[in-house]
């Protein structure tokens, strides 16, 4: 009978301590949730509030979105304080480290973030698709932003080339960027290109390695290739060995996308009265690199351009199902290029 309470007394010691470690650990998160809704991934988080839409369903979506650190936490402090949220709709840059109250009073306007306009730039974007971009949203006309991106001062680490179509292709970053609806041409130019420094700044320190101004052209000439070439990330390595091969081994890299550039326009189907086109982009008629880059192209192309997988591919063809087919050997690319119908 003393050995049976002495267990019972145990099992209640044990059921306790269990029960207060676990109320410790729900305030200690519930706490870190309210004082840092927002997860750090990037110094800045965007946050959009539509037109008629309520807190709960903004913190939904921000959950959805990978942006909150607990939804739930935050929701059981709004039912407990009931806080006055007055949304206004609009699109809002808020510093990831503010407190739920900060958050509220950011989103319930009562700041100067209502006058931002967004504007998002795909990766593989060339300048010209940017500047039609840039028109449709309301910011300024097509050939504003040509000529911006024409007479825009050069950093060090890009070379004047009057054979290139635009100094500045490549270096324009894909992102989403927050402007005010009156923003010139040249600030867009000035945020792209300054992106694109922060980015590279952010692939030296993911690879561990130091990029040299020397090398930054090289790079993101390949890497613009890679994007334009690629559909699925893990195919970027890939390509990019191909491409590093076929120059090591003094082979003409022979890529539609660079015929496709020097174009000016798309074509579905590149044809052998394409690939006749004279054009320093042509890579079907001149041997290494093209002259500059043929889009602007994303961080994972990038990175590919800069740590190719190590392979003794020199061929490939895209497949059926968004993939290519990678091969060393000519016979054998022929072979596969017959079996899909080309």
């Amino acid at each position: 009978m003393i050995k049976f309470k002495s267990l019972k007394k145990t099992l209640f010691f044990i059921i306790l301590t269990t029960l207060v470690l676990v109320l410790i650990i729900g305030f200690i998160s519930y706490k870190k949730a309210i004082n840092k809704p927002l997860k750090n991934n990037e110094n800045v988080t965007i946050i959009e509030v539509r037109y008629g839409e309520g807190f709960y369903g903004v913190l939904d979506r921000l959950q959805r979105e990978g942006k909150l650190t607990n939804k739930y936490f935050i929701k059981l402090n709004l039912m407990l304080n009931k806080p006055n949220i007055d949304l206004q709709e609009g699109i809002y840059q808020v510093n990831s480290n503010v407190d739920l109250n900060e958050l509220i009073s950011i989103l319930n306007n009562q700041n100067d973030n209502k006058n931002l306009k967004k504007l998002t730039i795909p990766e593989g974007y060339d300048v010209d698709k940017i500047a039609k971009k840039v028109e449709e949203e309301g910011f300024c006309s097509k050939d504003d932003f040509l000529n911006a991106v024409k007479k825009y001062p050069l950093p060090d680490f890009i070379k004047k080339d009057e054979h290139k179509r635009y100094n500045l292709e490549g270096f324009l970053y894909p992102d989403t960027y927050l402007l005010k609806s009156d923003t010139n041409a040249d600030f867009i130019v000035k945020a792209m290109l300054r992106r694109f420094t922060e980015v590279l700044d952010e692939i030296e320190n993911d690879l561990s390695i130091d990029i040299k101004d020397d090398d930054i052209e090289k790079t993101i000439t390949i890497a613009s290739m890679i994007e334009k070439e690629a559909r699925y990330d893990e195919d970027r390595t890939l390509i990019s060995s191909v491409i590093y091969n076929r120059l090591n081994d003094n082979m003409k890299l022979q890529l539609d996308a660079t015929v496709i550039y020097a174009l000016g326009y798309h074509v579905d189907v590149v044809l052998n009265k394409h690939l006749a086109i004279e054009s320093p982009y042509n890579t079907y008629k001149y041997n290494g690199l093209p002259v500059g880059a043929i889009c602007n192209p994303g961080k994972e192309s990038i990175k590919a351009a800069l740590n190719p997988e190590k392979t003794d591919y020199l061929f490939y063809i895209l497949q059926d199902n968004g993939y290519h087919y990678f091969s060393n050997n000519y016979e054998d690319f022929l072979k596969k290029k017959k079996e899909l119908g080309y």
